[in-house]
């Protein structure tokens, strides 16, 4: 009984263990995968990033030159940056993509973006 006393004022005294999101953004690591960005000026619209998709979530339109992605399927696995012959998609570290509508999954990729960090 004492030891649990003392368990509980130890907590009470200690900071707390979970942090105060939405306040405070947590750090994403250098390797965290986020929304997808694709360089859309520079894309040459080989459809290797939509071959490659293994669950299908990326199409792309050669005729208008863009490409859509379905973040509903996208399960992150990065196979479409890291077959991009001309490096123009990679993750941005942005991890707050919720949507309350279905149909806001499927989006055409965003275009230009600062990327959070030089890719190797």
């Amino acid at each position: 009984m004492v030891s649990m006393i003392i368990k509980v004022l130890k907590n009470l005294l200690s900071k707390p263990f979970t942090s105060k999101y939405p306040k405070e953004k947590a750090k994403v690591s250098v390797n965290f995968r986020g929304a997808i960005h694709v360089d859309q000026e520079n894309c040459i619209a080989c459809r290797l990033c939509e071959v490659n998709c293994p669950t299908g979530a990326i199409v792309v339109d050669t005729k208008k030159n863009y490409a859509v992605v379905d973040r509903s399927l996208c399960i992150l696995c990065g196979m479409c940056a890291e077959v991009c012959p001309v490096n123009v998609i990679w993750f941005s570290n942005d991890y707050e993509n919720a949507e309350k509508k279905k149909k806001d999954f499927r989006k055409q990729l965003p275009g230009p973006n600062p990327r959070p960090g030089k890719r190797s």
